[in-house]
């Protein structure tokens, strides 16, 4: 048996830390330690603590100026953003327990790795084991993408919608904060460290303030908030208001200014029937080629970061059609829904006016959808700055193409030299957002890491009180974090805690796709009822979801 170290309920614990910084890493310390008493010092001012034979927890991040007695300067200094060391000692006349991370995130999730896997409760006792753990993400970035109209995870409210790109927002305006804060929470628990968020700024749910407390939130639990701004399209930086970087406030005022489109707008992916847009002051557009509206940006992403304790940007140029006045057209010769030409024209200088502010800004460079394999296109990324992060787009169609041609040599050619995927797998956009696509995001997540890609995002708006959404969710977050992990391990321990055992996972991964005919959707239901009897708490509501979810596609399979 390995040695472990037991105390009781009510045992005094200290904790060595800066309260302050790892305000949410102490909360969910305490969160696994219910009944003791937990006696915080602040490390900054005190660290010299008497032996008197309780527990000590030095609970640090790479930026704390005092190294603890159970690792050295050298290996604090080299843990990576997301990594962290959970280390003890013999637990025996001193007890002592090192949590440190390689950022405020890495901290958090060495708590969590704690509380979840190490500490067993015994009768009246705590039992906690020696523990030499160190863990580094295998993917750096580990993003999810939302709107803020669809991103439903706060679901006893009126307004939840389903679909869409330039929508307006009929939830509460308190549903904002309550959806995104829910959402979060799954984030920093599941070692996600960044969410894009389109629509981040709207009068209709609350402006600056309700972002700024957002922005808070995130931080606090180790993630970042990356508002999604339209460059020149996508309401600006301010996505709909009377504010003077709402993209449509500023055209109002200068109409000569506007982008000259040749042809309807429209929006075509290509699983997803071709969408002509209405005329919509959310899809206004500016001209690339006018200085005057690259001068009111750079301005306006100033002012986003001066205002805004975000971990980054994710900019777009748009992607429902081009600029065609004389201009652009000498400038560039293309009518496509987007145009990398653009960017490499207007991006420089607002990548240069936010790090100006915040120079560990993570600056995302949406590179649109499947054209990763064709170098000859993405020539114009070149003339970018490299410490910007790449982000490409794949659709389920191009996922089979990518899968067997994506190699190490081709990462390696890309124009630069940070690299990301997104999909809309999984998402509205493949008719999939209740569909299991677990397996393709542990297949895409090993193909990342295999051929150098940096990180992914996939949509997170959909709440993980959908199971079938929950699994997903988990497949990405632990396949991008641990390299190592293969899929029967992700079925026999995760899943297998969400779902009553190994076997139960299996069977409700098999009924998740049962094949779409009344006779087979009526038997998985009765297999569904009988595997949630017995079960109770979250797991009798994850069997209950699945004969509802089962039920909905009975009423239209033939």
């Amino acid at each position: 048996m390995k040695p472990c170290l037991k105390i009781s309920d009510n045992s005094k614990i200290t904790v060595l830390t800066n309260p302050k910084r790892h305000v949410h890493a102490l909360r969910q310390l305490k969160h696994y330690l219910p009944n003791c008493q937990l006696q915080t010092i602040d490390i900054k001012e005190n660290s010299t603590v008497k032996n008197d034979g309780a527990l000590k927890i030095w609970l640090i991040d790479s930026s704390s100026e005092v190294i603890p007695p159970l690792a050295t300067s050298q290996e604090i200094s080299q843990l990576t953003e997301g990594g962290f060391i959970l280390r003890s000692n013999s637990l025996r006349e001193n007890p002592e327990i090192l949590i440190a991370g390689g950022d405020l995130a890495g901290t958090i999730y060495a708590v969590n790795e704690l509380g979840l896997n190490h500490i067993k409760p015994g009768d009246k006792t705590l039992h906690i084991p020696v523990l030499d753990i160190a863990q580094t993400p295998a993917l750096p970035h580990r993003f999810f993408w939302t709107w803020d109209h669809s991103t439903n995870w706060h679901l006893n409210q009126n307004g939840l919608q389903e679909i869409g790109f330039a929508n307006p927002y009929m939830k509460p305006a308190d549903g904002y904060l309550k959806d995104y804060c829910k959402l979060i929470d799954f984030m920093s628990l599941h070692r996600l460290n960044g969410i894009t968020i389109y629509g981040f700024l709207r009068d209709s749910h609350g402006g600056i303030e309700a972002a700024q407390e957002l922005c808070r939130y995130a931080k606090e639990r180790g993630v970042r908030i990356l508002p999604g701004v339209g460059i020149n399209c996508y309401g600006g930086i301010y996505w709909e208001g009377g504010h003077k970087y709402n993209l449509s406030t500023w055209l109002k005022k200068h109409p000569e200014l506007r982008a000259q489109f040749n042809q309807p707008k429209e929006f075509t992916l290509p699983e997803f029937a071709k969408l002509h847009l209405h005329e919509t002051s959310y899809l206004d557009a500016a001209c690339p080629s006018k200085p005057q509206n690259i001068d009111y940006h750079v301005e306006a992403i100033q002012w986003l970061t001066e205002t805004f304790e975000i971990g980054g940007i994710n900019f777009e140029t748009g992607d429902y059609g081009t600029c065609q006045c004389a201009e652009c057209s000498a400038r560039r010769s293309t009518d496509a829904q987007w145009s990398l030409k653009d960017m490499a024209d207007v991006y420089p200088r607002l990548f240069a006016a936010a790090r100006n502010i915040r120079p560990d800004l993570w600056l995302v460079c949406e590179a649109y959808w499947d054209n990763m394999l064709d170098l000859k296109a993405l020539a114009p990324l070149a003339e970018l700055p490299n410490d910007a992060i790449y982000q490409f787009c794949i659709n389920r169609s191009y996922w089979k193409k990518l899968k067997t041609e994506l190699s190490h040599e081709h990462v390696k050619s890309l124009p630069r030299s940070t690299n990301i995927v997104r999909t809309h797998m999984g998402s509205q956009w493949q008719h999939e957002r209740y569909e299991l696509v677990a397996p393709q995001f542990a297949d895409m997540m090993s193909l990342s890491r295999t051929t150098g890609l940096r990180g992914a995002n996939i949509f997170g708006e959909a709440s993980a009180f959908n199971t079938v959404n929950e699994i997903n969710y988990m497949a990405f977050a632990r396949f991008a974090y641990d390299a190592n992990l293969t899929w029967p391990e992700f079925v026999n321990k995760d899943l297998s805690a969400l779902l009553g055992g190994a076997e139960a996972a299996k069977l409700y991964l098999e009924l998740l796709t049962v094949e779409n005919s009344k006779t087979k959707l009526q038997r998985a239901i009765e297999e569904a009822r009988e595997a949630a009897n017995g079960q109770t708490g979250q797991i009798h509501q994850r069997w209950t979801w699945l004969q509802n979810r089962l039920y909905q596609k009975l009423d239209s399979a033939v």
